[in-house]
């Protein structure tokens, strides 16, 4: 078998994985990055492009950044790495335009207010947008950064398991999807920036296909402590019909500043003054509507943004969208009367981004030696809510941060032994090809995404949460018995088995987390709790596995 070595290894072909195999690099470590995807992919490619960028209006301040990140959170966050997101926001937007992507400036060439944006739960406006391209022209230069720096790049290859050395990891088990093979890398630390888990909830989602929580299964599996991953956030604009473009994203609260409504399927207004909520706070009020059977026939909620077209202000907004090409996929679902805001849209949340993730340090070292994670693949930062824009800025700081922190642990150090369990882990792959069982792994994912929108979605309650865990205790015991091709090459059964597995297992988290919290709290609406509780419930939920049974505890937030 195929053996490769290195100092770092990162897992996720994005911004923060590219961001941390380049820095890590930099810092004078052999690097490898394992991308399930083509380099610059996934859901850094496919963003609309906005990024927190502090400080360009009068009274702006990193602390108030801070301070809105915090209220955002619902104090939920790890207040160190929130101060860290705040103070080293401007290097992370510099960082990406070293890589060749160029953020909007005004007619001097510069960041200022005259291209800031106001994005719902921010005090002021510091959401700066990018020229024509957005998630694409970012992903091309990340692919360029990577180019350039001295890195070893494997794409559309699947991590599907870490392996150890006693408590350290210490490398990889990895399947080649072109050639169908079954490999190892040998790291001195890994970092693990592989994006959220959003897949699970398809077709409600506007995530990418290959974000499905690979990165928190890993970590887990090596008994790396996550933290609140029952904060899941919806965002609250996403197309019902036709089944083609469902879950696509078309907007988030502030699309609808200043005077845009949701209605419900007798007109009735149930939401105004959007524009400045957060899209917890939009989704959860539309959830709460949809439960009492205010929904169309399609699911949704109808999103009025015709009176808008009354005021300058709201003419400008739509000029600004139809400019950055937002509306067209409008106007390709619901047609040209709803393209141009005189026709109400048909709206419902879509699932987004994990605020939680596995718990890091400063650093972003997890709970395990040698196991560091970056961007959405962490948790923490954002508490039981994420503001629109900061994430893209987030993925470049903290993925230097893991980077770099990598680097100086390993350069230097004798490789690890990780012999152990390498066979075993290896031949799990090996055997997968050519099984006669009776289900299709792809069937399976779909049947656990249809338990996790109906009964660990936006509103929960214990009775669908207990019945999730019923049925994802079935879909493992089925998963035993699959029908997979025997192909060598571009095998998508082989990936979807690895997939499902690392699927289950982020489920069960997310679902257990949910049933713990009795409260309402951010992105976790509890229909049976309705209220926060901040008495009882200001606390993170831990989830772990320790000695090979699945552990959950909560600790009080660290303010």
């Amino acid at each position: 078998m195929r053996v490769e070595s290195c100092d770092v290894l990162c897992l996720g072909g994005g911004g923060a994985g590219i961001t941390a195999a380049v820095t890590a690099a930099e810092y004078g470590a052999n690097v490898i990055l394992v991308s399930k995807e083509p380099l610059g992919y996934g859901d850094t490619r496919i963003s609309m492009g906005l990024t927190s960028f502090p400080g360009v209006v009068e009274g702006d301040s990193l602390e108030l950044f801070y301070q809105d990140l915090l209220k955002g959170g619902e104090y939920l966050n790890d207040p160190e790495l929130a101060w860290i997101m705040a103070e080293m926001n401007p290097f992370g937007v510099q960082l990406l335009e070293s890589y060749g992507h160029l953020f909007q400036r005004n007619n001097k060439g510069l960041i200022g207010s005259d291209v800031a944006y106001l994005i719902g739960g921010h005090s002021l406006p510091r959401s700066i947008g990018c020229p024509p391209g957005g998630g694409i022209s970012m992903g091309n230069a990340l692919r360029a950064g990577a180019a350039r720096s001295n890195i070893r790049v494997f794409e559309e290859v699947l991590a599907s398991s870490l392996l150890c050395s006693g408590e350290h990891v210490a490398g990889a088990v990895c399947f080649d999807i072109c050639r169908g093979e079954v490999f190892l890398i040998r790291a001195g630390a890994v970092i693990i920036a592989t994006g959220g888990a959003g897949w699970l909830y398809y077709p409600h989602t506007d995530c990418n296909s290959g974000v499905n929580g690979d990165g928190y299964a890993l970590a887990y599996n090596v008994g790396a402590k996550l933290i609140d991953m029952e904060q899941v956030q919806f965002m609250p604009f996403g197309l019902t019909h036709p089944a083609s473009v469902c879950g696509v994203y078309v907007g988030e609260p502030s699309l609808a500043a200043p005077k845009g409504l949701i209605r419900n399927r007798n007109g009735e207004v149930i939401l105004s003054g959007l524009g400045t909520m957060t899209r917890a706070q939009v989704t959860n009020a539309m959830a709460v509507e949809l439960s009492r059977g205010g929904g169309t026939e399609y699911g949704g909620l109808l999103l009025d943004l015709e009176p808008n077209l009354a005021l300058p202000e709201g003419r400008q907004m739509w000029n600004v969208r139809k400019e950055r090409g937002q509306l067209n996929i409008v106007r390709f679902a619901y047609g040209e009367d709803a393209y141009r805001w005189k026709k109400p849209w048909d709206v419902t949340p879509t699932a987004h981004y994990f605020m939680g993730g596995i718990m890091v340090n400063t650093s972003g070292q997890s709970s395990v030696p040698g196991l560091y994670a970056a961007g959405q693949a962490m948790g923490g930062i954002h508490g039981a809510n994420r503001l629109g824009s900061v994430s893209l800025a987030e993925l470049f700081v903290f993925g230097y941060i893991a980077g770099k922190a990598a680097a100086k642990e390993c350069i230097g150090q004798k490789p690890l032994d990780c012999s152990q369990g390498q066979e075993e882990a290896a031949g799990n792959i090996k055997s997968l090809s050519g099984r006669k069982g009776l289900y299709s792994p792809l069937v399976l994912q779909r049947r656990l995404q249809k338990t996790m929108w109906e009964n660990v979605g936006i509103a929960r309650v214990e009775k669908g949460l207990r019945t999730a865990l019923k049925e994802i205790e079935e879909i493992e015991e089925t998963c035993e018995n699959l029908k997979i091709a025997s192909q060598i090459s571009y095998n998508r059964d082989i990936v979807h088995t690895i997939e499902i597995k690392h699927m289950l297992t982020v489920a069960k988290l997310i679902t257990e987390a949910a049933l713990m919290r009795c409260e309402t709290r951010g992105a976790h609406l509890r229909l049976d709790f309705p209220e926060k509780d901040e008495k009882n419930w200001r606390r993170n939920i831990i989830v772990f596995k320790e000695n090979n049974n699945f552990k959950i505890q909560s600790e009080a937030v660290k303010f």
